[in-house]
């Protein structure tokens, strides 16, 4: 997906610690999270890694080029057992317009 936004709210860098699927390792994931608008939509995307660590602080006056991806995680509801999912919208480029 890619799209001209505006941000309207920029998080302090998290850290936070999950599991690795593949390895049953615990590991670290560094994240900083945008709140954004096309105008229409608002929708949250998050910067990881070593990219969130060295993430600038942008301009919310600014309009911002941004080139996103979608990635659906499933699970099911400890509580209910009912299957859940959730979409995050990971930020690969951002660029100012």
């Amino acid at each position: 997906m890619e799209n001209t936004v505006r941000i309207l709210n920029q998080s302090a860098l998290a850290t936070r610690q999950y599991i690795d699927k593949k390895t049953g390792e615990q590991r670290v994931i560094n994240a900083v999270t945008l709140k954004m608008t096309d105008g229409i939509d608002t929708f949250l995307g998050e910067i990881t890694g070593e990219r969130a660590v060295t993430c600038p602080r942008f301009d919310l006056s600014r309009e911002y080029r941004v080139q996103c991806s979608m990635v659906v995680r499933e699970w099911n509801s400890q509580q209910t057992g009912e299957a859940m999912q959730a979409t995050t919208i990971y930020v690969d480029k951002i660029n100012v317009k």
